[in-house]
């Protein structure tokens, strides 16, 4: 027990540091729980072919396919041509442009690097001042990205989130296709409303530090796909998402799906495997091998009882949530995102656990919290992006991003722990 919870430590360590890949952590792990005895072999290496590994991969790559048609740019056009008027109306276009265009990217800073051009020409041509336009869309591309699951590229993420629960001990209850939108999507709309009528007023008129281009992983300029290729872009998507609602088994549905758009020539190969996201893979694989070892060990019981007994034994469900969201704001505040729900969601569930109450609740709030921290540039690139793009300085980013994180918390925790309650 005590070596696993040293390996445990370390990882969590290592997740925040960022010295080594956060994937190359993972892995790290799994080989030091493999040599210590901590988990065997047999147990370790069969989650690389899971259900829920093969369905992640397929769905990267059916979204990946609707990516490659020519909706973002149909859509993109559709939307300039109502920016005309006045400067409400210009932002309000460009953060529900970015909110739409992020249920399909699967990477913030692309969106980001993708909707800045579009941002810039356009105060550039109706002499807005950039500090008034670059933090909205910022809190749009990170906030407001992927808070309809079942239409973008994480629509299989529940599976995901399934697989936690079933690593970390608890089969009481389950994630669907909805679960988080239905906590994610109120929360969201609250958010965009918040970025085009209430964050421009804590934004200086002019920037206050010289302004940047943004450098960040662009989307490729391609080819139009013929009509047939299109239409099956489009098309593929849809199938699988019909599929996953209907019952179908996620990895079936996921990867007739990677395969029809492969063969059809929609992706090529090369785009297809480049676009399995490997490192969340193999981020995902070591963090279960983990929780199966903790499980094993009688280390994750512990852990939970501890935690169980910070929160002072409280059974309101809004005092937990909220405890949740708390520290995941705070982490996030000064640490990556994705390594702060990383760690806290297998600690949400063994926390639950321990209480033997439904863990869905915080485990939403803690992804909520991580996109919703956006006080300094620790938490996503994205951030520091929009910091060089609008000349903002940290005092700023600090005031303008406060309220809507506040107000996120208090609408999620209401909403997350009246839908899945702990008892």
């Amino acid at each position: 027990m005590t070596i696993c919870l040293l390996i445990f430590a370390f990882m969590i360590v290592s997740f925040f540091m960022k010295k080594i890949p956060m994937s190359v952590t993972s892995m790290l792990v799994m080989v030091l729980l493999i040599i210590t005895g901590c988990i065997d072999v047999k147990t370790a290496l069969p989650s690389f072919g899971s259900t829920t590994v093969v369905t992640m991969v397929c769905m990267f790559i059916v979204a990946a396919g609707l990516s490659r048609t020519q909706m973002i740019a149909h859509l993109s056009k559709m939307l300039y041509k109502v920016t005309k008027g006045s400067f409400t109306k210009v932002l309000a276009t460009y953060v529900v442009m970015t909110c739409i265009l992020g249920q399909f990217i699967p990477s913030i800073v692309a969106l980001f690097a993708l909707v800045y051009p579009l941002v810039q020409g356009m105060c550039d041509e109706m002499h807005i001042s950039p500090s008034k336009m670059m933090y909205p869309i910022a809190i749009a591309s990170v906030s407001c990205a992927f808070i309809i699951e079942p239409i973008g590229p994480y629509a299989a993420w529940y599976i995901t989130d399934n697989g936690y629960l079933q690593s970390y001990g608890w089969t009481a209850t389950q994630f669907n296709m909805w679960t988080e939108t239905s906590v994610i999507f109120p929360v969201g709309i609250i958010t965009l409303l918040l970025a085009i009528f209430v964050v421009p007023k804590f934004l200086p008129e002019q920037p206050e530090m010289p302004t940047s281009m943004v450098q960040g992983h662009e989307l490729k300029h391609q080819e139009p796909l013929s009509p047939v290729r299109e239409v099956l872009g489009y098309g593929v998507f849809v199938a699988v998402i019909i599929a996953l609602m209907l019952g179908v088994p996620s990895w079936e549905a996921t990867m007739i799906g990677a395969i029809v758009i492969v063969a059809s020539g929609v992706l090529t190969e090369r785009e297809a495997i480049n676009n399995m996201n490997m490192d969340i893979i193999l981020l995902y694989v070591g963090v279960v091998v983990m929780g199966n070892a903790l499980g094993q060990t009688g280390a994750a019981d512990m852990l939970g009882k501890w935690l169980a007994s910070i929160l002072g034994h409280t059974t309101n469900g809004y005092l937990i949530g909220a405890a949740f969201y708390i520290v995941a704001f705070l982490m996030t505040s000064v640490l990556y995102n994705r390594a702060v729900t990383t760690v806290l969601e297998p600690l949400a569930i063994m926390t639950c656990v321990s209480m033997g109450c439904d863990p869905r609740g915080p485990i939403i709030l803690c992804a909520l919290a991580s996109m919703s921290s956006l006080i300094t540039p620790m938490a996503t690139a994205v951030v520091p992006m929009a910091m060089g793009a609008g000349g903002y300085s940290q005092k700023t980013i600090l005031k303008a991003g406060l309220l809507p994180g506040v107000i996120r918390g208090v609408v999620g925790v209401l909403i997350a722990m009246t839908l899945y309650p702990i008892g």
